[in-house]
Formats: structure tokens, sequence, C-alpha cells
């Protein structure tokens, strides 16, 4: 049962910093970034289904894992048409609810609503004061599109419930294949070869590694038979928001003004305060 709380954790410190590279190095291609990650996710996980003996090619897994890159393509996209800050907080809005809404209705897992529900609303709140503009839907449905994937791809995974380390080592595998694939298109279409410069090429194979221990964390967080399960268990592991606007705060210094951190203060507490209940939802 104490795996499901370390597993968010976990996923929450993994997946808020994984992708500190592309604000370290500003001009390092968000595609290049992809590929390098991806490589990072494989051999990693091809290490340890080696040493487990539990390398597997499971049509599920590779199915989640081009869903996971079509996800990060729709938020790159929204990036590059949107804010970078709204586009992020509007993506993981939409992931909360979908998986909360999925989790109670295609898996009918029990939550106590007069919790839950008032957590999803704050928890949504805390978000919206984040994005820095909303603008119309038309405007902004790349990165709700990418949050409703997010929300939404492991369904394929907890219908057929593989083993863990089976299911990664394929999952793994979908990810590298989909995402190289979708960067080689991107240079036959620019007719050019991304950048990949040593320093943010190396350290997002790293990071690559690093998300791979958080996608571990995520499982354990949404395990059926753990104390969270998919409705509760993934909105949380959504709060690595906060780790990467630590991030941004304490080592890129963003939001240098008083009344900017101001703002990210209140939001914080919203978004904390929704999480207390979304956790006491599941006692």
């Amino acid at each position: 049962m104490g795996n499901s709380y370390i597993g968010v954790i976990l996923a929450i410190f993994a997946f808020g910093t994984y992708m500190v590279p592309l604000k370290a190095w500003p001009k390092f291609s968000s595609w290049a970034y992809l590929s390098c990650v991806a490589v990072g996710m494989v051999l990693g996980e091809l290490v340890i289904s080696l040493l487990t003996n539990t390398l597997c090619v499971s049509p599920v897994g590779i199915l989640c894992g081009f869903l996971w890159v079509l996800g990060g393509a729709f938020c790159f996209w929204a990036v590059q048409a949107e804010d970078l800050t709204g586009a992020g907080v509007r993506a993981m809005g939409m992931s909360i609810f979908a998986s909360f809404l999925s989790g109670v209705l295609v898996f009918s897992e029990a939550t106590l609503f007069y919790f839950s529900v008032p957590a999803i609303v704050l928890l949504l709140l805390g978000l919206k004061m984040l994005a820095p503009s909303h603008g119309s839907f038309w405007k902004n449905w790349r990165s709700l599109l990418a949050g409703a994937v997010f929300g939404l791809f492991l369904i394929p995974y907890k219908f057929t419930e593989i083993p863990l380390l089976e299911f990664m080592s394929s999952f793994t595998i979908g990810i590298f294949i989909a995402a190289e694939l979708l960067v080689g298109l991107l240079c036959l279409k620019r007719r050019a070869l991304f950048e990949y410069r040593l320093a943010p090429s190396i350290a997002s194979i790293c990071m690559g590694l690093l998300w791979m221990v958080g996608q571990h964390g995520c499982f354990w967080a949404i395990d059926s038979k753990g104390a969270l399960g998919y409705a509760v268990g993934y909105p949380l592991t959504q709060l690595n928001l906060l780790v990467n606007l630590l991030w941004g705060v304490v080592v890129f210094h963003e939001y240098p003004t008083k009344p900017e951190r101001v703002r990210l203060a209140v939001a914080t507490s919203v978004i904390l305060g929704g999480a207390v209940l979304l956790a006491l939802s599941k006692m």
C-alpha cells in the first residue's frame, strides 16, 4: 500500500525534473531533446529487462509508447503556437481531469466524492491561476489535446494488467520507435538534421533515465491493488509541475518580481490543498 505514495513522490520529482535541459539550453531543439530522452529511456529499461529476464515486445506496450509520443508532440506544438507556461498548465489540467474521470467512470474506482470533487476543482483552479493567458479554444486545442492523451494513454495497460517490467520494456521500445520516426520525418520535411550538441544531448539522455525511474513510480501510484488507484494516483503525479516551478524559481530565476511570486505562492497553496483533499478521498 505504501508503494503508492512512494511512487507518487518518485514520479513528481522525476517528471518535474526531466525537462530541465530545455531550460538550461534554450536553443537546444525540443525534437532533438525528445530523440535523446527516448534513447535514455530505452537503454535504461533494456538494462533492467535483461537483468530481470523480462524483455518483452507487447502490442499494448508499443501502443502506449506511441500514444505517449503523440501527447509529447502535441505538447511541443502547443508551446510553439501558444505560450510556454500556459500550454503546460492547460495540458496538465486536462490530464488531471481526464485521468480522474476515467478512473471513476471506466475502472469504477471508489473515492469519497465530498473530498475528491472539491480536490479536482482546487487543482484546476490553482493551475488556472498559473496560466498567463487563456485565449480561445481554437488557439489552445493543442495543449488540451496533449493533456487528454497524457491523461488517458495508460488505459490500455490498465485493461490488460500485464506484469509491470514486461510492459515497461515494450512501452519504452514503443516510445523510442515513435520518437525517432517522428524526428526523422521532421528532418526530412525541413531537409536538415537537428543539432545534437554534446552537453545537452548527454544531459537529455540522463533525463530519459530519470524519467524511467519516475514512470516506474507512476505505475506504483496507479496500481489497482494499491492505496490510490488511477483516479487519485495519476492526478497526484501531476504535482510534478510544482517541482518544475521550483527549478524555475531557484535555479533559473523565473518569476523575479514580488507580485509574480505572491501569485505563484497562492496558486501553489491552492494546488497543494487540492492534493491533500484528493489523498484524503481514498482514506
